[in-house]
């Protein structure tokens, strides 16, 4: 129990800022800080989180904040532990040498980064390569080192979009670095800033009435590029608020049918199953909430493919929507400049 505490304290020193238990639970499996046999080990992590609290009070080193993210406690005397350093220092010894795990192209980035290059940049073909050797990076694709380029930059610009720091770094001559790295005092500022300023926004979305709420969730759509976008009659939608339809390279039309919940409680299943039952024909179901998924509904929603399917958006996932839509916030125009000695090599720029 102690070392996943120290292993949870250590992931929150990095990140400087409060996460849920769900992203703490993947970075420490990811990470190979912890493994876990059980069904619900996010779940097993927040009631760790939770005991110490209860057990410590206010000298817990953690404390909980809005969201349902954890924090390190500041009030508390923290210091660094052995148990911390060694937490840190074998996991890369815990991770294989080659593995039957699959993980997406960013994450793969992200554990060749971290574990095997000595906190130097690497060029994406050779990220590429190791992950494709150890048998993390599985892809029928023809061209994986395009796609590792491709699905890096993407999440460098969505994130930025969504005013938070992204966890890699572009400089120059297709080398990549992790943000972690070279975190400066004023990127720290900055990300704390703008996390307070989406608490404040997910705050302003929660005093919106039902109504209003189905009318912002018409206006996301919209921003997002879907046509023919409509809220259906109040109160008499069936489980439909609002209805539109994605349009990619004039042949594919995809249809969705939105439910939106401004609650403070979990949805339920029951939700989930009522939704699919008021699709429409070849309509894909979605639930925007401003809360979050119960376990049941988050399985009903991946129910076999001879059920409609239900696509979830939590809180946290619509309040990164609405910052990287504008909608609700604005982005200032100050952008920090940095050198990027690389870029003087005569590696291909990315």
């Amino acid at each position: 129990m102690s070392h996943l505490l120290d292993s949870v304290s250590l992931l929150l020193k990095e990140s400087a800022s409060p996460m849920h238990p769900r992203e703490l639970t993947d970075l420490l499996i990811q990470r190979g800080m912890w493994s876990s046999q059980g069904k619900t080990p996010a779940a097993t992590v927040s009631a760790r989180i939770y005991g110490d609290i209860k057990k410590h009070g206010s000298q817990s080193r953690f404390v909980k904040v809005e969201g349902g993210l954890f924090a390190l406690n500041p009030k508390a005397d923290i210091k660094s532990t052995t148990a911390e350093h060694h937490a840190s220092k074998t996991a890369t010894k815990r991770l294989p040498e080659k593995s039957d795990a699959s993980y997406s192209f960013s994450d793969c980035a992200e554990k060749i980064l971290l574990h095997f290059s000595g906190n130097v940049p690497m060029h994406y073909k050779d990220i590429t390569n190791k992950a494709l050797e150890l048998g993390w990076l599985k892809t029928e694709g023809l061209t994986p080192e395009a796609s590792m380029r491709a699905r890096i930059s993407t999440e460098i610009q969505r994130m930025e979009q969504q005013g938070r720091v992204p966890r890699f770094k572009r400089l120059g001559k297709g080398m990549i670095g992790l943000t972690s790295w070279e975190s400066s005092g004023l990127e720290q500022q900055i990300d704390s800033h703008n996390e307070k300023k989406r608490k404040q926004l997910m705050e302003k979305v929660k005093t919106l009435s039902p109504l209003d709420f189905e009318r912002l969730i018409a206006l996301l759509l919209d921003n997002m590029g879907f046509s023919e976008v409509s809220r259906t009659p109040y109160g008499g939608d069936g489980g439909v608020d609002v209805r539109g339809i994605m349009t990619v390279h004039d042949a594919i039309h995809i249809k969705l049918a939105v439910q939106a919940k401004r609650w403070k409680a979990n949805v339920q299943s029951p939700i989930v199953q009522q939704l699919r039952g008021s699709l429409g024909t070849d309509e894909r179901g979605l639930i925007v909430t401003t809360s979050g998924f119960s376990k049941g509904a988050r399985e009903e929603a991946t129910r076999s493919s001879s059920h409609a399917p239900i696509d979830l958006i939590d809180g946290e996932q619509l309040v990164s929507l609405l910052v990287e839509y504008n909608l609700g916030v604005r982005k200032n125009r100050y952008q920090l400049l940095e050198l990027t000695p690389s870029f003087f090599t005569d590696e291909e720029e990315m």
